[in-house]
């Protein structure tokens, strides 16, 4: 998709539109029992993903970001904005490998190898994320590191350092949440499909093809 086509009048408007919905979805969260309080389940990935895998890798990539831009003049920022940062960045590493394997070879089978490519992908990346941004904002924010590791050993007692809260927290909630969105996105993303591309104009002369 060259320059022109990717920003056309049509994806800036779909850009803005899965931008607003997941800044929305973004603010219905949910609490998992096995990790601290500041962890919370949402399905603010599922526009991500969808727009790109109907735009591709660059809008994905905008999308993330300008989701994060309307929560902040929405709520503002309680994490020094790195809250914010961390959110994009495991946006993009969920998102953009799903969008770049998925537009090669546009079929259920290759959706659902690129998003569990992209959840593999996102949940490691969430780790150093995790381990080097934001933990260590949240314990400037709470006193110090052992307030955090604290947090984590009062919902699981395995948790005792950073390393552990890594292995039993960062990581089960990354997978589930990078799992259930990638889930919903392969359940209803044919659809919207059908929705979209039913709005393109078809070229005269010109196959359509499906996403």
């Amino acid at each position: 998709m060259n320059q022109k086509r990717m920003f056309n009048v049509r994806n800036v408007v779909l850009i803005g539109m899965f931008s607003a919905l997941a800044a929305v979805l973004e603010t219905l969260q949910i609490p998992v029992p096995f990790a601290p309080p500041f962890y919370k389940l949402d399905f603010a990935e599922l526009p991500v993903l969808v727009g790109g895998f109907a735009m591709g890798p660059v809008p994905a990539m905008l999308i993330a970001v300008v989701k994060n831009l309307l929560k902040l003049l929405i709520n503002g920022t309680s994490t020094f904005y790195v809250g914010e940062v961390a959110n994009a960045l495991g946006s993009m590493l969920l998102s953009v490998p799903a969008a770049l394997i998925y537009r090669r070879h546009k079929t259920k089978k290759v959706a659902m190898a690129a998003l569990a490519v992209s959840v593999v992908i996102a949940v490691i990346g969430a780790v150093f994320i995790n381990c080097f941004l934001t933990i260590p904002t949240y314990a400037i924010a709470f006193g110090g590191m052992e307030n955090i590791i604290a947090m984590g050993t009062a919902v699981n007692p395995a948790i005792t350092n950073l390393y552990t809260f890594a292995i039993f927290a960062i990581v089960p909630f990354n997978l589930l949440k990078c799992s259930l969105n990638a889930l919903v996105t392969v359940l209803v993303y044919k659809r919207i499909s059908v929705i979209l591309h039913a709005e393109r104009p078809v070229n005269p002369g010109k196959a359509s093809v499906k996403g």
